[in-house]
């Protein structure tokens, strides 16, 4: 089986140098190329994309990272993108797995982990770090005594169509077209959602979702 090529996209050099000998010695890849500019990466990926992809929340905003996967996956379908995030929110890391990515680490991740997670994707399994697990179970546990929410007033077939696609981490405007409705009435039904399950925002939606089994 031909050895997989990694392209590093972060900096300073002297870490991705350092981190680019460091994975030469394990012998996993057939060859480590690392770009610091989204330019060089967009070349890259044009001209001759590699089979695993590395990005670092260094290199671009949550939002910015999120267009950059979504685009990058639908042109290159087997691409396997590892990101390592900066102490990501739950709903974000999500997200992100929706978007294609298929592992998550984070700053703190150890150099094993890294490398546990590159075995996972040569297994063609996803992968999430330590760090991030904890603090998705932390989530779900959270709140005195993990009470559920009970609601009085049920969601209607459409609020939780849009429940289950706010948990996707998709925005109202993206709602309003994967649907076919104006952003004015996703709006509406955002608000009466939050009402009914008597909660603040898209966290206390995700968390709802997930203590009654709507999402996985």
């Amino acid at each position: 089986m031909m050895k997989p090529r990694l392209t590093i996209f972060d900096e300073p050099m002297l870490y991705t140098e350092g981190l680019s000998k460091l994975l030469t010695q394990s012998k996993i890849f057939n060859s480590i190329d690392i770009c610091n500019s989204y330019e060089n990466l967009s070349t890259q990926l044009n001209t001759s994309p590699p089979e695993f992809l590395m990005i670092s929340s260094n290199m671009l905003m949550l939002t910015e990272l999120c267009k950059s996967v979504e685009s990058i996956t639908s042109q290159n379908k087997n691409i396997k993108i590892i990101i390592i995030g900066n102490s990501y929110d739950v709903i974000d890391i999500r997200k992100l797995f929706n978007k294609g990515i298929k592992s998550y680490l984070d700053k703190n991740s150890r150099y094993d982990e890294f490398m546990r997670s590159i075995q996972s994707l040569l297994s063609n399994e996803i992968y999430i770090c330590d760090y991030a697990k904890e603090r998705m179970l932390n989530f779900i546990s959270h709140d005195q005594g993990q009470h559920k929410i009970h609601i009085k007033d049920p969601l209607t077939k459409r609020e939780m169509e849009i429940l289950k696609l706010i948990c996707d981490g998709l925005s109202s405007k993206d709602i309003s077209e994967k649907l076919f409705i104006s952003i004015n009435t996703v709006e509406t039904h955002r608000k009466r959602i939050l009402l009914k399950l008597n909660v603040k925002n898209s966290v206390g939606v995700v968390k709802y979702a997930l203590e009654n089994h709507i999402i996985d």
